[in-house]
């Protein structure tokens, strides 16, 4: 309803409204719409299914009708505090969103974006430390926290680091004999194709040698996450010394990558399989998802002993 004063909307502009309101909240819906229907189609009784139905749509309704009727006397009055809420949710959005591109960006272009964020959450908070000076001793640290933390991933990223917290690790890395993480990461000959894994079976075959294969992806965080906390660890890459290590690298959706997956029938990176000097697979010992170091080693273990 309109204030006093002021000229209601028109029907035609409440249509609208309702329209692409139920456009943005459909899809929130499908999932116990679809149920509804599934249930009704089910029971074959119309009757019920339209209650079902009607009620359902109560449910929705009822709480947004006493929201617009009786809810505005209850609802805190616009202010300065709106600005700050909608500056909190805006960054979370920004946080969620760079978490959801992972996957398909490089590490250390992430890590600056997220150097880029924090920077921007800094001064947001210096600006409001000077709007809210009650909070003045609250906003200040953090924007001084967010500002370093976001100086120093910005400085580790240009130097190609991967790490949220050690964003600097990269080059003390660098500065002490290279980084363990690149030794295990050429320790792997790269399968991109069967003809090539048929090659490097057959000759470890020949040779009587174990056969390791990771199925990997560059838009694999797991895998990722694998190879900085268990390959580049020396206690493994010791304990693997002998073994063929094969990484079969799926990242491209092509006909070849499908038929490595098919082959061993792997739904996917990371997994982690076991051949042994016969050639054979040792099924049961599969690892498949992101493990720790201790655990890959002791399904290593295990492993070798079912000669």
């Amino acid at each position: 309803t309109a204030g006093r004063g002021r000229k209601g909307g028109s029907l035609l502009g409440a249509g609208i409204l309702g329209a692409l309101s139920g456009l943005l909240v459909g899809p929130c819906m499908t999932a116990p719409l679809a149920g509804a229907l599934l249930y009704i189609a089910q029971s074959g009784n119309a009757v019920q299914g339209g209650l079902v139905l009607f009620v359902m749509g109560l449910g929705i309704g009822v709480p947004l009708l006493l929201l617009v009727t009786v809810g505005s006397r209850f609802l805190p009055k616009p202010g300065a505090w709106m600005n700050l809420m909608k500056g909190l949710f805006g960054f979370l959005f920004l946080g969620t969103a760079l978490l959801l591109v992972r996957p398909v960006l490089d590490e250390s272009l992430w890590v600056g974006l997220w150097g880029v964020l924090l920077v921007l959450v800094a001064c947001s908070l210096w600006q409001q430390a000077q709007t809210f000076l009650r909070a003045r001793m609250l906003f200040s640290p953090l924007s001084l926290q967010a500002g370093l933390w976001g100086s120093l991933l910005l400085v580790g990223a240009a130097g190609g680091g991967s790490d949220l917290w050690q964003p600097l690790q990269v080059y003390t890395a660098k500065t002490v004999a290279g980084s363990s993480a690149t030794t295990a990461h050429d320790a792997f000959i790269t399968i991109k194709d069967p003809a090539s894994l048929e090659r490097e079976l057959a000759s470890a075959k020949e040779q009587g040698q174990w056969v390791l294969f990771d199925y990997y992806a560059d838009w694999c965080v797991s895998c990722k996450v694998m190879e900085k906390q268990v390959f580049a660890k020396p206690q493994v890459m010791q304990a693997l010394e002998g073994v063929r290590l094969l990484r079969l690298d799926v990242t491209a959706d092509n006909v070849a990558s499908r038929e490595l997956l098919s082959r061993y029938q792997v739904p996917g990176p990371p997994s982690f399989i076991w051949i042994g000097p016969d050639g054979a697979e040792r099924r049961g010992q599969r690892i498949t998802g992101e493990v720790n170091a201790e655990t890959f080693l002791n399904n290593w273990n295990a492993t070798r002993e079912l000669l």
